[in-house]
């Protein structure tokens, strides 16, 4: 199978995918489909959180955990993928943990208690973390460097798709059908999209196996904790995400509860808002080859200010309207701040992608059920404030963020 030749070699003189070719198109498909199956079934609890609160008795933070543990699961596991993939490779780290990721959706039907359902959320965080650990590495080391803003980006929108169609589905089919269902029909979906990755993602071309060994991977780690340079982006991945699992959890209560009344379906079609995300990703990407990646994190920060501001309003349009311009600033920061880790990674690039999301991801876990704890005494205006301080000290951090591949 030939993937054209895109006349851009490393310096092994092997040629990168590059824009145009044949495997660029088919490298960026490969990973957008792996990317949505990702991320529709790590957000599929979101617009259920209600529905389960409800269905187990518990309160809107320990639903929350519906979320949370499959993002902190995520979180843990992203420390096992990286240096695995460093020894055995990137293409079969992906393709068999998002198969066996997926495979637990199919048994929600047999749960009966919020414990079991938990078991269920775990298992499929410690297996979907394996693409997301390992994605960002594979783009590195096989993309050419001018067009790796651009596949990042596009790699990204795949998340912002995944998480929006997961939502939307899982509320459309839990409105039908049954909340159990939501899971069922993800499961499928994934099935196929794992099949699809298999057929079109091209081989490893710059890919140097290094020996196996927990402590190779520990020593890259600590190496990449004491890079006060990559430390900058690790606390801003804590922080986006933290503020964006904030954001979508408790919206879900917010517009659940009167006034708004939203049903499982509705709230699923208000994540339509993901699409913005979608196009802020892919912008995003060519911005930061052009401008840095400072200027787009802090363009990402203050987009998303604004939007969580709007939000303070009570009209549902005006909600909606913040939700669609915080998803894309959330995005163009997070596009940012990753596709500057890759460039000043220069070692360990799968550890350093990875610590990279472990940060993220412990950020989501924290703000999915801790904010709850603002959420009960004083609900939406307290989570706005936890949010503001949160979005402020990004942006802090991202003004000293330098580009020093430019």
């Amino acid at each position: 199978m030939g993937f054209g030749n895109s006349q851009e070699k490393n310096d092994n003189g092997n040629d990168y995918y590059a824009p145009g070719t044949a495997a660029f198109r088919r490298a960026s498909l490969a990973l957008f489909i792996a990317s949505f199956v990702i991320f529709a079934n790590i957000h599929i609890a979101q617009p259920l959180l209600p529905i389960l609160a409800q269905e187990f008795a518990v309160s809107p933070a320990v639903s929350s955990l519906t979320v949370s543990v499959t993002i902190f699961s995520i979180g843990l596991a992203l420390l096992i993928y990286g240096p695995m993939s460093d020894a055995v490779g990137r293409r079969p780290v992906m393709l068999w943990t998002m198969l066996l990721g997926v495979l637990p959706a199919l048994l929600v039907p047999l749960v009966t208690t919020f414990d079991q359902l938990l078991v269920i959320r775990v298992a499929q965080g410690l297996l979907l973390a394996g693409l997301p650990s390992v994605a960002m590495a594979y783009l590195g080391e096989e993309i050419s460097p001018r067009a790796l803003g651009l596949a990042l980006g596009l790699y990204i929108s795949g998340n912002t798709i995944g998480g929006m169609s997961g939502r939307v589905i899982s509320g459309v089919v839990a409105d039908v059908w049954s909340w159990q269902a939501s899971f069922v029909v993800l499961g499928f979906i994934g099935l196929a999209g794992v099949f699809l990755f298999y057929l079109l993602l091209p081989p490893s071309r710059h890919f140097v196996p290094r020996a196996a060994g927990w402590r190779l991977g520990a020593a890259a780690t600590f190496s990449h904790l004491r890079n006060a340079t990559l430390l900058k982006a690790f606390g801003i991945a804590f922080l986006l995400m933290f503020i964006f699992m904030g954001v979508f959890t408790y919206i879900a209560f917010r517009l659940s509860a009167p006034p708004y009344d939203l049903s499982p379906a509705a709230l699923g079609w208000v994540f339509v808002v993901y699409l913005a995300g979608t196009f802020s990703s892919a912008i995003t990407g060519r911005f930061v080859d052009v401008a840095g990646h400072r200027a787009g994190i802090i363009k990402g920060v203050l987009v998303a200010l604004s939007g969580v501001l709007l939000m303070l309003m009570q009209p549902l349009w005006v909600i909606v309207a913040g939700l669609l311009v915080f998803c894309y600033g959330f995005f163009a920061a997070h596009t940012s701040a990753s596709a500057w880790v890759n460039g000043n990674a220069k070692q360990s690039r799968a550890s350093a992608a990875g610590l990279y999301l472990v940060f993220f991801y412990a950020g989501g876990s924290f703000g999915s059920t801790g904010l709850g704890f603002v959420w009960h005494p004083w609900a939406w205006p307290g989570v706005t404030v936890g949010l503001i301080i949160s979005l402020l000290i990004a942006m802090v951090i991202g003004f000293t963020v330098k580009d020093n591949w430019r």
